[in-house]
């Protein structure tokens, strides 16, 4: 180090740096350059961009085309082969066509996935006339319903009257039967029908014809349920819910009959239930067993029946039931129950019971067995009914035992 002091210059020892030191720091210094030059190298790696650019930079005229055809593609997931098969066309003439067909191809796979679409529908289309075939012999549509002749409009809708030329619904509305036939007849009715769809389009579609069914009146479809019956050769009658015994613990409905209420009232609910549909032959009772052992409350009941051309039909609620006397001493078209199907719903009860349907048949003449529509009792009906040819017996209408058995029922 130089020092000046009067004029004259002197030299003046400095401090020395170690060398250790000096050449630690220059290995640091190259340690620390090794490690910048890794990091460095690693950093230009990522670099993408610059391909991407030079490839851009080709069509700059031409990145407008190609900003539009991108935006159509991001609905398929290449849009890469997509995007160089549009600028190709423009500048060479045969190169450009040939990626065109690859396109194509491609876009062949997408038609036949909607062939299966269009041929689904077509399948389903059979099923509608298959269940017409089900009992082409004893299906056959009754006449047309309502005949105007037989009916009368009141407030509270269409009630059912004798016609002017003594037509009456009960024969009118009636199946029909071949009377010269000589054979025994078993009558069957099948009763609450219409609040359950299944149970009711099973009777109305599996049963033989000659069945007759009986319709809830509080039912919703109680028209189309008529009337799908009789398009399927079903004659028709109507529930008139009366009180039972256990009343009101069992109750039919708000417009049941009952003993505690005077004839016009009952005859009110009665007009109410008669004016929900038309076509039916006449009603049975639902449940009833009280109402139907006192003969001061059947009576006005079973008159007006008669003055509107119906018929009754007695399921025997009850043991103490005068509803087949009254009918009888009114001339009351009528046909009395011989058998309850169903009280135990078993397969082995139900087949007792028609086992002992056919042999009252074959003792009087005919007979009539009233069941509920259980599944079991649906399903032994129609199997039974198969075999009525070869014992000799042949199924009817209940309104063809109303014309032959009537006063054999009201007897017993």
């Amino acid at each position: 180090m130089l020092r000046r002091d009067a004029g004259e210059i002197d030299f003046v020892p400095t401090r020395r740096v170690p060398a250790a030191r000096i050449v630690a720091a220059a290995v640091f210094v190259l340690v620390a350059g090794g490690f910048f030059l890794l990091w460095s190298e690693r950093l230009p790696r990522p670099r993408l961009p610059p391909p991407t650019a030079s490839v851009s930079i080709p069509p700059v005229p031409k990145a407008k085309p190609a900003a539009t055809v991108a935006t159509a593609p991001p609905v398929t997931p290449s849009p890469p082969p997509s995007v160089p098969a549009e600028p190709s066309p423009s500048s060479a003439p045969a190169a450009p066509t040939p990626p065109a067909p690859p396109a194509a191809p491609a876009a062949m796979p997408s038609p036949p996935p909607a062939k299966p679409t269009t041929e689904r529908p077509v399948a389903t289309l059979p099923p509608p006339p298959a269940p017409a075939p089900r009992d082409r012999a004893s299906a056959q549509a009754l006449l047309p319903a309502p005949d105007p002749a037989l009916l009368e409009t009141t407030p509270k809708g269409p009630l059912p009257i004798i016609s002017g030329d003594g037509r009456q619904s009960w024969r009118v509305y009636a199946r029909p039967f071949d009377r010269g036939d000589q054979r025994p007849r078993v009558a069957l009715l099948v009763t609450g029908l219409g609040p359950s769809g299944a149970a009711t389009e099973t009777s109305i579609n599996e049963l033989p014809g000659a069945v007759t069914l009986a319709f809830d009146p509080y039912t919703r479809r109680l028209g189309e349920w008529i009337e799908l019956a009789r398009a399927a050769g079903h004659e028709v009658v109507l529930s008139l819910p009366m009180e039972p015994t256990e009343y009101p613990r069992f109750d039919p409905g708000p417009h049941t009959l009952l003993t505690s209420l005077s004839p016009k009232e009952n005859l009110e609910r009665m007009d109410w239930v008669l004016s929900r549909v038309t076509g039916y032959v006449g009603i049975t009772n639902m449940m009833g067993s009280r109402f139907t052992t006192s003969e001061a409350n059947l009576v006005p009941v079973f008159d007006e029946l008669k003055k509107r051309g119906l018929m009754f039909v007695d399921g025997r609620p009850s043991e103490q039931s005068v509803a087949a006397n009254v009918a009888q001493s009114m001339s009351l078209p009528r046909v009395i129950s011989d058998q309850n199907l169903d009280e135990e719903a078993t397969r082995e009860a139900i087949d007792r019971h028609l086992g002992a349907l056919e042999a009252q048949a074959k003792r009087s003449g005919s007979a009539l067995g009233v069941g509920f529509a259980y599944p079991v009792t649906l399903e032994r009906i129609a199997l039974w009914t198969k075999t009525l040819d070869q014992k000799g017996l042949i199924l009817a209408p209940v309104t063809a035992l109303a014309a032959n058995g009537g006063q054999k029922g009201a007897q017993k």
